[in-house]
């Protein structure tokens, strides 16, 4: 079962590609869509058709069965507000025309599903990422880190077992590491 995790946006989205197996699972790929340089002075809507374009194209490559996207958040900013919306839409028609099933999640429940705290930090986010997957984010965008915990987080809610040693939150990261925590 191949599964896509996504995190939206209109400028750079990210996505990571599970593989789920009896054996546990792996990371297949991981990246940002975003639009070259010759596109910078594209308008908005041949943004949104370069990334329905680049989703359909992963989509396909990878027989991917389900995508799961993150939610919005709540924008101060109206126009960017709708700009994120639209650029979800993109992701979602792309799945949908290959009749892939979305399924949508908060990102409290993404950063609650990871890290064990539904408040976590971006950079603690990645950290369990990198642990849980067993990869180096250090180098990637937090778009990257954020659709792979949206990966995650879909397996956690599917019911699928993690199979691996590596903990599946900071509160078993903590018990697992006790000599990486540092008290005051």
């Amino acid at each position: 079962m191949t599964i896509i995790g996504i995190d939206p946006g209109s400028i750079s989205c990210g996505y990571g590609i599970i593989e789920i197996s009896q054996d546990g699972f792996f990371v297949i790929e991981f990246g940002l869509i975003k639009p070259n340089e010759k596109s910078q002075n594209f308008n908005f809507i041949d943004r949104l058709k370069n990334l329905y374009d680049n989703i359909t194209s992963i989509l396909t490559r990878y027989k991917v069965i389900e995508t799961a996207i993150e939610t919005q958040f709540y924008h101060k900013n109206a126009q960017s507000l709708m700009k994120l919306t639209q650029a979800r839409t993109s992701i979602e028609l792309a799945s949908l025309n290959l009749n892939i099933p979305v399924f949508e999640y908060s990102p409290r429940e993404v950063k609650l599903s990871v890290t064990g705290n539904g408040n976590a930090s971006k950079k603690s986010v990645s950290y369990m990422v990198s642990s849980i997957l067993q990869i180096d984010l250090q180098k990637h965008k937090f778009d990257v880190s954020d659709a792979l915990a949206v990966a995650l987080c879909h397996i956690s809610r599917k019911g699928n077992i993690l199979k691996r040693n590596s903990p599946r939150n900071w509160r078993e990261f903590v018990a697992l590491n006790p000599d990486k925590i540092i008290n005051p």
